[in-house]
């Protein structure tokens, strides 16, 4: 069913909230103060049913200048608006304000209402209307119906109940409906026995009761304890819902302007590109570094303007340039938002998200200019994936951070990925966090990997493979991108992994004919000492005729084709003779059951500076286990041994 939220603007006392209450019967100044004054301070909430059997919420926003901040409170998340303005005062300060707010905010769906018509005579009357029709040229509202009421004798009330049921069918609020979760809260209280409840318009999908949801920016994990739609308990809100939700397990403040979300949601952004739009009223130009008041959804930050391309923005200029916040907020690509001063005494102007996490950028370059103008410019999903994975500072993207980009249903996401997967534009990596990635992006770096491989080959030709975190250093990845073009590369039999070291399939060690002596030369000294091998040190003193370089590497070499095993840091012991040893190990274990580290010095004719290495190799190697000063063969191995 869809569901609608009416809001009012206009100036302050041109009958906003008794507008409403001829709709609806329902008081929306609910403070002592309000009521004192006469005058809207606070948002103001009812709702009525629409001659069609549609139910809509309306926000009641204050018109007076102190309260700017509580009306664009309630402008967010408004389907249609009513344009208040009085037929008696005419167009005022406030009017122009409001209209230049919903015109940033893009709201097109809406009503002029001309109200207290019962107090002007028909020559004034048309005045007003013309005058107020004149300031909604070149504004979304330009093409709204015109509704002339009276709240005092319920003149037009009726056809202004008809007017909005058409106007509703105007209302485009997709990303309303067929996204993420989210409620702006733009009311916080508690009750007692019930607790913390937040109130605002739920938008992008349902809410349900006993749902572990987050609030945002401060990360509390919450329940959903209970749900009220104008004030009837429910087991669920759905979008386009004046909502107040029940929560618990509340642990930190909740303010006006922090998210209900899932809680697949958590990152946070304080860098934003934006498309900036400067009012005409605005008195002054936009400049770099200039302090600014952020207003998205419910909630106002602080931020900075930087100017990227210009060096400053006029008053009815447009830019794209980036904010950078002095908090870190939640914001998704396409949101809108306004922009006042810092002293909060002008509208600014206002724009929308390009995006949401944005890096930072070189000023006055041509390649920033280029980035911004393909965010700008970029609206259909998958070249919005495709530029997403292009322009991460990670190869691999989790499908959940595409959604701050891409707001829309599980399905339309999974539906834009399988097209993309199925045309060859990405790969996706499965697991409990699935991750996407560009094809081309790791092709490239895939084939730059291979490249440096094979330099690395040519340089060490004895190499069994490059060192798999100098590699990924080299390449500037972190761990899980370089771990996933490793995995691309070996399920295209283009490298293989060995332990820690990496190599093309294609690389075999190869001695040149000086290494070829040297192998058999040290083979031959390795053959003939049985355990009581010498350094490498020593090793390169007995071979004085070649170079220590050239007597490293092969060594090494025959380390890596397992010619020669590491029995521990200093000890390499050739590979027949680690095979006999064990075998008479076996055979004396086998005779005798334990053997001390004495007996098998005898055994092996060797001292204990070999032995004690040689035997923690064989416990290593599952074929011992020790026992205080002894060892024995371990089960499985006696029983192999029985075979």
């Amino acid at each position: 069913m869809r569901h609608v939220i009416i809001g009012t603007a206009g100036h302050v006392d041109h009958g906003k909230s008794s507008l409403i209450w001829a709709l609806t019967g329902i008081e929306t100044d609910r403070l002592k103060e309000e009521k004192e004054r006469g005058l809207s301070i606070e948002l103001g909430f009812a709702y009525f049913d629409l001659p069609n059997g549609l139910r809509a919420g309306i926000v009641d926003v204050p018109g007076h200048e102190k309260f700017i901040r509580n009306m664009l409170s309630g402008a967010y998340g408004m389907d249609v608006v009513l344009f208040v303005v009085d037929a008696k005062e005419g167009v005022q300060e406030q009017t122009f304000e409001h209209l230049e707010i919903i015109d940033l905010l893009g709201i097109s769906a809406g009503v002029l209402v001309i109200t207290k018509a019962d107090l002007v005579d028909v020559n004034q009357l048309e005045d007003s209307i013309e005058m107020s029709r004149e300031i909604l040229t070149n504004t979304t509202l330009e093409d709204s119906p015109t509704v002339v009421v009276s709240n005092i004798t319920g003149q037009g009330i009726d056809l202004l109940k008809q007017t909005i049921v058409d106007q509703v069918g105007n209302a485009t609020r997709e990303d309303f409906e067929n996204g993420i979760p989210r409620l702006f809260t733009d009311r916080v209280f508690t009750m007692p026995g019930f607790g913390a409840i937040v109130t605002g318009t739920l938008t992008g999908g349902l809410i349900q009761r006993d749902q572990r949801m987050k609030i945002l920016p401060g990360r509390n994990e919450v329940r959903v304890r209970g749900i009220q739609v104008h004030n009837e308990p429910t087991a669920q809100a759905l979008p386009g819902q004046r909502t107040a939700i029940n929560l618990s397990n509340v642990t930190e403040h909740i303010g006006r302007g922090d998210v209900l979300c899932p809680m697949s949601l958590s990152e946070l952004t304080d860098n934003i590109d934006v498309s900036i739009k400067v009012l005409g009223s605005f008195p002054r130009i936009l400049e770099h570094w200039m302090r600014l008041r952020l207003y998205i959804g419910t909630r106002e930050s602080i931020c900075r303007i930087v100017m990227l391309t210009e060096e400053a923005i006029f008053p009815n200029g447009e830019a794209l340039t980036q904010l950078r916040l002095e908090e870190p907020i939640l914001a998704f690509r396409g949101d809108r938002f306004i922009l006042r001063d810092f002293s909060a005494q002008y509208t600014v102007g206002g724009g929308w998200i390009i995006d949401p996490f944005a890096t930072c950028h070189k000023r006055f370059a041509e390649q920033t200019a280029e980035t911004l103008n393909s965010w700008a410019i970029t609206r259909e999903p998958e070249a919005l994936v495709e530029l997403i994975l292009e322009s991460n500072e990670n190869l691999c993207v989790s499908e959940d951070f595409i959604r701050y980009y891409l707001a829309s249903t599980n399905q339309a996401l999974i539906d834009v990925l399988d097209y993309l997967e199925k045309v060859g534009k990405i790969l996706r990596w499965g697991g409990n966090f699935p991750f996407v990635s560009s094809v081309e992006r790791t092709q490239k770096i895939g084939l730059h990997l291979l490249e440096m491989l094979r330099n690395f080959h040519e340089r060490k030709p004895l190499a069994l493979g490059q060192n798999s975190s100098q590699l990924r250093l080299k390449l500037e990845l972190n761990e899980f991108d370089f771990e996933k073009i490793i995995d691309y590369l070996l399920k295209k039999n283009q490298v293989v992994k060995d332990g820690n070291l990496i190599r093309l399939s294609s690389h075999e060690i190869a001695f040149s004919a000086q290494e070829e002596t040297i192998k058999l030369k040290i083979e031959e000294i390795f053959s003939e000492v049985g355990l009581n091998t010498p350094s490498i040190s020593e090793v390169i003193e007995q071979l004085s005729n070649y170079s220590a370089r050239a007597i490293s590497d092969t060594f090494y070499a025959l380390v890596n084709l397992g010619q020669l095993v590491k029995i521990d840091e200093k000890v390499f012991v050739h590979k027949d003779i680690v095979e006999q040893i064990e075998n008479l190990l076996i055979e004396y274990l086998k005779k005798h059951d334990i053997i001390t580290v004495a007996e098998f010095r005898e055994l092996a004719q060797t001292s204990r500076k070999y032995a004690v290495p040689f035997l923690e190799f064989c416990d290593d190697a599952g074929l011992t286990v020790r026992n205080g000063n002894y060892r024995k063969l371990r089960k499985t191995n006696v029983s192999n041994g029985g075979e």
